[in-house]
Order: C-alpha cells, then sequence, then structure tokens
C-alpha cells in the first residue's frame, strides 16, 4: 500500500517537475518499490487531475465557445492547457464535427522519464494522464470522450496519437 509520505512526495515532484520529470518519476518508482506501479501511477493520476481541475476553475471563463464542443475541446486542452501548436507540435489526421485525431511529435517529458526509466508509455500514459484529459473535457461538454491509440505511441511509433470524440449515445 502506497504511504502518505510516497504520495507527499510525488505530488511534490510532480508541481516541481516544469520540463523534466526525472524527480518525478524516480518519486513514482520508489513508491512502486512498497505498493507496485499500479498504485504509485494511481497517486500520480489524483496530483494530475488536481492540477488539471484548478487549472480549468483559473481558464475556463477565459475560453470563447464556438458551438462546436469537440473543437472547443481540442483548442482547450492541446492549444490552452499544454500550449501546443499545429504544425509545429503536431497534426489532425481526421476531423469531424463528432471526432478529431491527432498525432503528437511535441518534446514530451513523460516520454523521457519513460525512457529513462525503462518504463512502458502505454502503462503509464493509460493509468496517469488519460482520465485526467477527459475530466477536463467532460467540463467543457459531458459527452466528450478522450483515448490515446495505444498502438500508435511513442517510442513504439513516431508519434503518440489521440482521439477527442462526442459520445452521442448519452452520457
Amino acid at each position: 500500500m502506497i504511504t502518505p509520505e510516497d504520495c507527499h512526495r510525488i505530488r511534490d515532484e510532480y508541481r516541481a517537475s516544469s520540463g523534466d520529470s526525472t524527480r518525478l518519476f524516480q518519486a513514482v518508482l520508489d513508491a512502486a518499490g512498497g505498493a507496485g506501479l499500479e498504485e504509485a501511477l494511481a497517486c500520480l493520476e489524483q496530483c494530475v487531475s488536481e492540477k488539471r481541475a484548478a487549472w480549468m476553475e483559473r481558464n475556463e471563463g477565459r475560453f470563447t465557445r464556438s458551438g462546436d464542443p469537440v473543437l472547443d475541446g481540442f483548442h482547450l486542452f492541446y492549444e490552452g492547457y499544454l500550449g501546443l501548436s499545429i504544425p509545429r507540435d503536431g497534426e489532425i489526421v481526421e476531423a469531424t464535427p463528432v471526432r478529431i485525431v491527432s498525432r503528437w511529435w511535441n518534446p514530451c517529458p513523460t516520454l523521457d522519464a519513460c525512457r529513462a526509466f525503462n518504463l512502458d508509455t502505454r502503462e503509464v500514459c493509460r493509468r496517469a494522464y488519460q482520465q485526467p484529459v477527459e475530466a477536463m473535457l467532460r467540463r467543457i461538454d459531458p459527452r466528450l470522450r478522450f483515448r490515446r491509440n495505444y498502438a500508435v505511441l511513442r517510442p513504439h511509433q513516431s508519434c503518440c496519437e489521440e482521439i477527442i470524440e462526442l459520445d452521442e449515445t448519452g452520457i
């Protein structure tokens, strides 16, 4: 079981990890030694969720809604929160009123740390980062969903493919 001290260390390292996640992932691995990687990544996921929720509280009102929730979610998350731009950091490979598929090759501290510690980005991104993105998007529209194509994810491929979709089947 992860200790409160381990979770506090992960939180502190996450807050301090601007541009370099090496110390953060060392803290995750240290916590995982006693509790298991899944529990340590769950603690990291909570930190990521809290940071993104706080960012939304501060910034949500700054974004003008277009009436297209998929496009609004794309702009808010990628451009507003992550500071990414097309074509510098990626490309859109599909855009419909209900779905945007993008591929990213931007610098990524998580990717760098996973490489350094021989961690699988498919597991790390799924367990620590996917749900916090979806929670952000649902604040724009509760029907928005986020997922990654884990068959197209760095370092296994040359880019990371991510999808924002409008779930029209219900909430």
